[in-house]
């Protein structure tokens, strides 16, 4: 059967992990934390089992920084800090990272960056509640061209479509909303309901027509979007934003809040990383029954785990376009007692059963993932 295969253990965070990062153009893992530091990990054997830490990068920051970012080219790093900042790294001739901007302008706490497909725009969110849209100039200069004031509380994720320039971003709200572009303005096209506690992460998978999220309430939600002119959307054609709806949702594979989702763009698997310490991974079957084990076998520890409460509940009447998801694999105790803050998986095709995972433990650990 499928298993999780622990290949790595990552040391030298002083203070809890909260976020993991691939590099999209090389095979390195960028890592934050509680001790106000990114270090950077490459692998050191053929067999992905020994890993170095080749840069850290501090000294801009003053508190904690609690989100990472490559840009698509792999030449800059962003980084989101609880100092109210977004720093911008930039890698020079001879390896080594540089801060060469700070952007400011949020009231307090960074939670996220993210940059967009074309890397020409950075989003970033925040405690105050508010998305920042900056525009990528030359010579390393950023200039914001949208603040959005439409969450009603802290703004935790932010995260853009993988082919457009179409921003997500979750919230302590319990709501997603859609930020999309109108001749140079920005705007919320969109706002998603359905959770009962805070959005804690989002993650769009490859075609961009699917958003998964994951919530303080135990479950995730998968959501579709549909063209104005489609009637299972249920939107009439007067209107002229794309809407979402949600489509299926997953209860009962945690026990405790859901901080982390990682919906791979290669193989289209689902990771997901929770308080409860574990780690799940779901796979998209095509019957529209499925059945769940009473308990499946933890392939670390040998313990199992009870699936008794776990439930698929799909909202949609149209048998093709149903989603049903199982579990296939499993770690419980992902990292010992502490909470899973980030699950990631690798986004080359070469690397794609590669997941990484941050933990309150201080340590990153590198994953294999096994189908058999």
């Amino acid at each position: 059967m499928p298993r999780l295969e622990l290949l790595a253990e990552l040391k030298g965070h002083t203070d809890r992990v909260w976020s993991v990062t691939w590099s999209p153009t090389s095979n390195i893992l960028a890592s934050c934390g509680g001790d106000k530091t990114v270090r950077l990990w490459t692998p050191t054997t053929s067999e992905l089992s020994q890993w170095t830490c080749t840069n850290v990068l501090e000294g801009a920051h003053t508190r904690t920084i609690r989100s990472v970012a490559w840009s698509p080219n792999g030449r800059h790093l962003a980084t989101g800090s609880f100092d109210a900042t977004a720093g911008i790294w930039a890698r020079d001739e001879n390896g080594e990272y540089e801060c060469v901007a700070t952007l400011e302008g949020h009231e307090n706490e960074t939670k996220a960056v993210s940059w967009s497909t074309s890397g020409t725009l950075l989003a970033t969110c925040g405690r105050d509640k508010s998305v920042w849209i900056w525009e990528v100039g030359a010579d390393n200069d950023f200039e914001c061209i949208s603040v959005q004031q439409e969450h009603t509380q802290d703004a935790k994720m932010v995260i853009w479509h993988p082919s457009e320039e179409l921003l997500a971003s979750a919230s302590y709200d319990d709501t997603i909303k859609i930020w999309k572009e109108d001749e140079d303005d920005w705007y919320c096209s969109d706002t998603l309901e359905g959770h009962e506690s805070t959005v804690w992460a989002i993650d769009f998978d490859k075609s961009g027509d699917y958003l998964v999220s994951a919530s303080d309430d135990k479950t995730l939600k998968f959501w579709k979007r549909y063209s104005p002119d489609q009637v299972d959307g249920n939107i009439g054609k007067h209107r002229v934003d794309p809407k979402w709806k949600c489509m299926c949702t997953l209860s009962g594979h945690h026990q405790r809040c859901i901080y982390s989702v990682s919906w791979s763009k290669v193989h289209g698997l689902l990771a997901s990383g929770s308080a409860d310490n574990m780690i799940r991974v779901f796979e998209r079957v095509s019957s529209s029954t499925i059945t769940i084990p009473d308990n499946t076998t933890d392939i670390v520890s040998g313990t199992m785990n009870n699936f008794d409460n776990a439930t698929i509940s799909n909202n949609n009447d149209s048998n093709d376009d149903t989603l049903n998801y199982t579990v296939v694999a499993s770690i419980s105790s992902a990292h010992g007692v502490a909470d899973v803050n980030c699950v990631q998986w690798h986004p080359s095709e070469i690397h794609d059963n590669l997941l990484a995972s941050a933990g309150d433990d201080g340590i990153v650990r590198i994953w294999k993932y096994c189908k058999e």
